[in-house]
């Protein structure tokens, strides 16, 4: 029987003297200590690193400030079936020449029944009337014009956006091109396929007359890029399009899902820490830190290998037409009104 089986005798009273005993125990101790110290800090560094990035949702405009509400113009009903992120992207707010205008704009729709994915590209020159306000602008001016005029701008461009699409917005996200680079450093680059070349000769590195620029090239095939390349493939647009761009930044965002999953991070709380601390210093959101067990379970049950992309563009398929109003590049919807967006976003999982 296994139960009457015993170790030799040297063995036995080394088990059994005092100072092994004694160091067993402290093992114990220590393996108890970081068992729980662990998550506490984890907790602790989250909480801390939340504070700084985490900002209001779901502004009471009226009973807060005493104005109308800018989204009391259109207020869609939430689907409970989906869950809506906008991501933007901006220079940062420290840069004086337009550092809080939105360069992508991104939703991201999650159907919880089927775990689809879609990504929804709003491009930046699309020109309407700013909730609550009586002037028009284009819609990478919302999140400055809510920063300055509400004091709160991704609850204004969730409104504004909101508007445009239709949808409820649950939360949001705004990263600056710092914390661009540096998570895709973090996870030691990205992977990209390219059909061909991509080159933007017209745009980076150029001299004071801006000539004589240095092309930026990614050659065709599989390609790593770090975060300061992946910045340039996301940003570069003279020598393709706004739209181009648009489905770049697409790519790259299915980029960093592949890696983040490959590497397992969303199962390490340690690694989710690092980037949550990256995230701190150039990242603002409304999702709280009690919020993210939950977003890594719907990622985790989401159909992220076939996700849906869609970009609104000049075409009519697009169903936007460019023009210019007071010599500036405007783009309309071809309805005269935002209903065909709308219908395309709420119809986006049964293409």
């Amino acid at each position: 029987m296994l139960d009457s089986i015993q170790p030799p005798k040297k063995y036995k009273r080394l088990i059994t003297s005092p100072r092994t005993k004694k160091r067993i125990k402290w093992i114990i101790f220590t393996l108890a200590v970081l068992i729980l110290i662990i998550p506490v800090f984890y907790m602790f560094k989250t909480g801390m690193a939340f504070s700084k990035i985490l900002t209001i949702k779901n502004i009471s405009w009226e009973k807060i400030f005493g104005i109308k509400s800018p989204s009391s113009e259109y207020a869609p009903i939430k689907d409970e079936d989906r869950i809506n992120f906008l991501l933007l992207g901006i220079r940062g707010e420290s840069d004086p020449n337009g550092g809080m205008l939105s360069d992508g704009i991104i939703l991201i729709s999650l159907k919880k029944s089927t775990g689809q994915v879609a990504l929804i590209s709003i491009p930046r020159d699309l020109y309407l009337q700013m909730p609550g306000e009586v002037s028009y602008a284009k819609i990478n001016e919302a999140y400055e014009l809510g920063m300055e005029k509400y004091g709160n701008g991704l609850d204004y461009v969730k409104k504004t956006v909101a508007y445009v699409t239709g949808q409820y917005i649950d939360y949001s996200a705004v990263i600056n091109f710092d914390a661009f680079k540096d998570i895709i450093d973090l996870l030691g680059g990205i992977t990209i396929y390219l059909d061909q070349p991509f080159i933007e000769d017209k745009q980076w590195w150029c001299d004071a007359n801006g000539q004589n620029c240095k092309p930026f090239i990614v050659n065709a095939g599989e390609q790593t890029l770090n975060g300061e390349n992946a910045l340039l493939y996301a940003r570069s647009r003279f020598s393709s399009s706004d739209f181009d761009r648009a489905r770049r930044q697409q790519q790259i965002l299915v980029a960093l899902k592949d890696k983040i999953l490959s590497l397992g991070i969303l199962s390490d709380p340690i690694k989710v820490g690092g980037i949550i601390d990256v995230l701190s210093k150039n990242v603002k959101t409304d999702v709280g830190p009690w919020e993210i067990p939950q977003m890594i379970d719907l990622v985790r049950s989401a159909k992220t290998d076939s996700m849906i992309r869609k970009v609104f563009e000049n075409t009519p398929e697009g169903l936007l037409y460019d023009t210019k109003i007071n010599k500036i590049y405007v783009l309309l919807p071809t309805a005269g009104d935002f209903s065909k967006i709308r219908e395309a976003c709420q119809n986006i999982f049964n293409i």
